[in-house]
């Protein structure tokens, strides 16, 4: 049975962005059948567009739902479209629509950034715990790994320093108000539907961000059943255990995805043991066709040693807890016009406590409390070519520390935003600003220009040029014992970029970067005085590529490399321990009838003193596992293998923190 359909006002709003990119919709089409179970089925959905001369069709196989019989006559109803970024996935891969550079979903094309996307798929196909495992395989970020999973890590991109680096969950800031450091080593994978990471300076969309944007985007629920879930559990050397249960659902109005897991390790370097719990949920309510509310909450708390240190005679445990609940409303007021609206909530804790190894006695205790309240606002207007993006920020930030004046600071910042993606044919012209208010540190207006011209259908070219910022720590501003200096700048950078991305090969997918930041006003440490001032100028340039094959015998191979030249402007000396060359290699085997298989190998030439004993002379190998060996109705179960640093590479800057030796873990995971 086929039924013909006019798309409705929500659906209509959603095609409109998808044929932003100056493609004007011909048609709308949608083939449903009923099967044996009286439901319907959305069988073909196909979009026919037109670019230049061209009218290519796209086509989508989505399942929509179930809609029963009411008297044994089926309805010409169809289920509520998802939100907006699932309906555009219909007609985009995974990694061709991104949401972070413009805080709004468009396709890849029109991305001037050098962004990079890791899916849930790929995440599970590389054994990961933490966001940590994850980021360590992707081009252009380094992370010292300092033991196993769950173990306190900095990250870097492109040779920026941790505090550069802003990492999001849904939308809310990781980073600490202490430091501005965020551990990915705390943020768990399961909930994880994607990972964006924008590499260079993304202050014109979200505020300090010198080094870039590390964007974790949580899953929704599922929309097509009321109940699905999966539980798994493994195992490993020394008790590395990573257990995970989740179930998710809807019935309309309502939907909802829950999340619990616990990462457990006795250590497997000295003073490396992980005791860790998380808890995610994300509750929807669909007020109307076109409105709908979303309430999550993220809860961490963990456990862990920091390493062996410096000092044999001494050992520093930390223990860590973040709580973020946030409340949103979407609506699609028109056609053409969004508006979403947020609150949220944060409180974290983190102590820090050193002990002797042998009697455990306590020496002393570092405590960190925080606590955020914010809001956040943002207005899409998409019209003829172009896609506007407004919004404002707002966040009341207080830290309570002994290590601060007075022993609590307040941080109070908003600011306000402006983003446009002007179509206009094979070109892209993506301007942007903000103005971010730092309550502590002054003000800074970060505007952006990018360009991107698409030569065919499967190569495009990318311009970009930024200015951005980074905000003084609190612990840096408001130090106690006469090392504070309330007269600390932002760190700024000026950052150009050229790149490339091609399928035009024939079973080759390639992507390449040459960047330039220039950095001014740079924190540095006073050995006089003991403060933290600004100082000298720095400069990072260099290349980052990707290239990946296209299956042959359901095998792929990829690899990645960044190369990063750091210059002090002042004296012409080459920076330490920024890494110079990063390597990325891969192979992918993946077919399920047999089994699915991934290998990953990175090198990192950190370029450290030699005084810090550090080790970076060989690659360190992982290698994934996993065999389907149930498939019944609803139910599915796969037994993986995953094999850590299998030739026993050495890894590490500071040889009192380094990387796993070699280590293996199985586990066992149910689908249903």
């Amino acid at each position: 049975m086929t039924i013909l359909q006019e798309p409705n006002l929500h659906e209509r709003r959603l095609l409109k962005a998808v044929t932003n990119d100056s493609r004007i919709l011909k048609g709308y089409l949608m083939e449903t059948f009923i099967d044996a179970g009286s439901r319907f089925y959305l069988k073909r959905m196909r979009l026919q567009l037109r670019v230049g001369n061209k009218i290519p069709l796209v086509t989508g196989g989505v399942l929509l739902g179930g809609l029963m019989f009411l008297g044994g006559t089926p309805s010409t109803a169809f289920a509520q479209v998802e939100d907006e970024k699932k309906v555009l996935e219909m007609f985009y891969e995974d990694k061709d629509l991104v949401v972070t550079p413009s805080r709004e979903p468009k396709h890849i094309s029109q991305v001037a950034e050098n962004i990079s996307i890791v899916t849930a798929k790929e995440i599970e196909a590389i054994g990961a715990h933490t966001l940590a495992d994850v980021l360590i395989h992707v081009p252009g970020v380094q992370i010292d790994l300092r033991g196993g999973p769950g173990v306190p890590v900095n990250t870097f991109i492109q040779g920026s320093d941790g505090r550069h680096v802003l990492i999001l969950i849904d939308g809310v800031t990781f980073n600490t108000l202490s430091d501005n450091i965020a551990d990915a080593a705390l943020i768990p994978v399961q909930q994880i539907e994607r990972v964006e990471i924008i590499k260079g300076p993304a202050s014109s969309a979200w505020g300090s961000s010198l080094g870039g944007v590390i964007n974790v985007i949580s899953k929704d629920p599922e929309e097509s059943r009321p109940i699905k879930g999966m539980l798994s559990a493994s195992i490993g050397t020394r008790a590395t255990g990573d257990f995970r249960g989740e179930v998710t659902g809807s019935k309309d109005p309502f939907s909802y995805y829950l999340y619990a897991g616990g990462l457990t390790s006795d250590g497997l370097r000295s003073n490396t043991s992980v005791d860790q719990g998380n808890g995610y949920t994300k509750l929807g309510w669909q007020l109307s066709d076109s409105s709908k509310l979303v309430f999550t909450t993220q809860y961490i708390n963990a456990n862990r040693g920091v390493g062996e240190g410096f000092m044999p005679s001494l050992r520093t445990k930390s223990n860590s807890s973040f709580l973020a609940s946030i409340f949103s409303l979407s609506s699609a007021l028109s056609d053409n016009l969004d508006l979403e609206f947020s609150v949220r909530g944060v409180k974290r804790k983190d102590t820090f406590t050193d002990s002797v190894p042998e009697t455990g006695f306590e020496l002393g205790k570092i405590r960190f409390k925080e606590q955020d309240l914010g809001a956040s606002a943002k207005l899409t207007w998409r019209w003829n070519i172009n896609q506007v993006v407004v919004g404002v920020d707002y966040d009341n930030g207080k830290l309570e520390s002994d290590f601060v004046l007075g022993g609590e600071q307040r941080q109070e910042r908003y600011a306000l935003y402006a983003n446009d993606t002007v179509a206009l044919g094979p070109v892209a012209i993506i301007p942007g600003v903000r103005f971010d208010h730092t309550g502590t540190n002054g003000d800074f207006v970060s505007p952006s220009l990018g360009v991107t011209w698409s030569l065919d259908e499967s190569s495009f070219l990318r311009f970009y040029v930024a200015r951005g910022f980074s905000t003084p720590p609190l612990t840096y501003t408001f130090a106690t014992g006469g090392l504070s200096n309330s007269d600390l700048k932002m760190e700024k950078v000026l950052s150009y970029q050229a790149g490339f991305e091609t399928r035009a090969l024939r079973y080759i997918w390639l992507k390449g970067t040459i960047f330039l930041n220039d950095i001014s006003d740079v924190l540095d440490l006073d050995q006089n005085s003991g403060l933290f001032v600004n100082r000298g100028k720095q400069r990072r340039q260099g290349v980052d590529g990707e290239i990946r094959t296209v299956p042959f015998f359901y095998t792929s191979l990829l690899a990645g490399g960044t190369y990063v030249d750091a210059e002090d402007r002042s004296t012409g000396d080459t920076i330490p321990r920024i890494a110079r060359y990063t390597y990325n290699f891969g192979i992918d085997f993946n077919n399920p009838d047999w089994f699915i298989a991934t290998l990953r190998g990175r090198y990192i030439w950190w370029n450290a003193p030699a005084q810090q004993g550090g080790k970076y002379t060989s690659v360190a190998w992982d290698m994934h596992v996993a065999k389907r060996i149930l498939t019944r109705d609803n139910l599915e179960i796969d037994l993986f293998l995953t094999g850590h640093n299998l030739f026993r590479g050495s890894q590490y800057a500071d040889g009192a923190y380094k990387n796993a030796d070699q280590w293996f873990e199985g586990g066992v995971r149910f689908r249903f």
